[in-house]
């Protein structure tokens, strides 16, 4: 593991694929993301983006003072379809939060849903700046919860959701800033609904995480895929991803958070793997 202290005071652990992930939780230093993630024409793109939803009107996410210590993150990995009725058996109190295709394979609400297994999703994170981001809006149901999305996410994909929006701003870049703002937080997200997840959820004071089918991983093996532990498959680039995920929660379990992973793919160093959604959030929240 390799820490950097950067002369900018922020520190950045270093994945395996050479990216820096930055400590969200350290306070009292300007936030940069020192990675070169974009290329210049997707810059220009952001910046057009940014300055379309600004236009909006929307509220920013980090003017609410919002209190939420128990947080489930899900997905639309591996079963998904079958999987997600666990959901339905956590305690009231669990924040749940979509991201990717959760929220179009959402089978949780409707008339459609039995009572005993209907459960709401709290919101919807989304920070996809390609026209690909439309795939993501629900084509099986009307249901649209509240979506927290990305100053820079498609404006199309935000014209198309029939819900109430409210916008994060990432955390600028050394090679990337964008439109001059001011908000009272950034959040890393490293083009990842995920990682901006799990950095909105430590902004709503998380004490208990969970990470739910937030896998790419299948069952079948398929050219150019590597295997997993589990006996599962994924892509070599979806590990980058995940290293950089397993990054973010090292700092935020480093804050004393407990992070538990019920999801397909490798094992997360900085999750405790759980098999099934059980009791995680009714164990007493241990006292370090």
């Amino acid at each position: 593991m390799i820490i950097n202290k950067h002369a900018n005071k922020n520190h950045y652990l270093r994945t395996e694929d050479g990216l820096w992930v930055r400590n969200f939780t350290k306070s009292h230093t300007k936030s940069i993301d020192i990675n070169r993630m974009f290329s210049d024409s997707d810059c220009h793109l952001l910046l057009s983006n940014e300055l379309t939803n600004i236009k909006r009107g929307a509220i920013d996410i980090d003017g609410e003072i919002l209190e939420h210590p128990d947080v489930a993150i899900v997905s639309d990995g591996f079963d998904f379809d079958r999987k997600q009725e666990a959901l339905s058996k956590l305690p009231s109190n669990v924040v749940i939060i979509g991201v990717n295709g959760a929220l179009d394979r959402w089978k949780l609400v409707g008339k459609n849903c039995p009572q005993e297994l209907r459960r709401m999703m709290s919101c919807y994170v989304v920070n996809n700046p390609y026209s690909e981001c439309l795939r993501y809006l629900p084509k099986h149901h009307p249901y649209y919860p509240q979506c927290i999305a990305s100053i820079r996410t498609n404006p199309e994909f935000l014209d198309g959701y029939h819900g109430n929006i409210a916008l994060y701003s990432p955390v600028p870049s050394e090679y990337y800033a964008g439109p001059k703002t001011d908000p009272q937080y950034f959040i890393d997200d490293y083009r990842n609904p995920i990682c901006a997840a799990i950095g909105l959820a430590y902004r709503f004071h998380v004490r208990r995480l969970m990470l739910f089918c937030c896998d790419d991983s299948f069952a079948d093996m398929r050219p150019g895929a590597i295997s997993l532990k589990n006996g599962m498959w994924c892509y070599p680039q979806q590990r980058i991803s995940q290293r950089i995920i397993d990054c973010n929660l090292y700092w935020l379990k480093s804050t004393g958070v407990q992070i538990a992973d019920c999801s397909s793919g490798f094992e997360y160093n900085n999750a405790k793997y759980i098999s099934e959604v059980g009791s995680f959030f009714e164990e007493e929240e241990e006292i370090l």
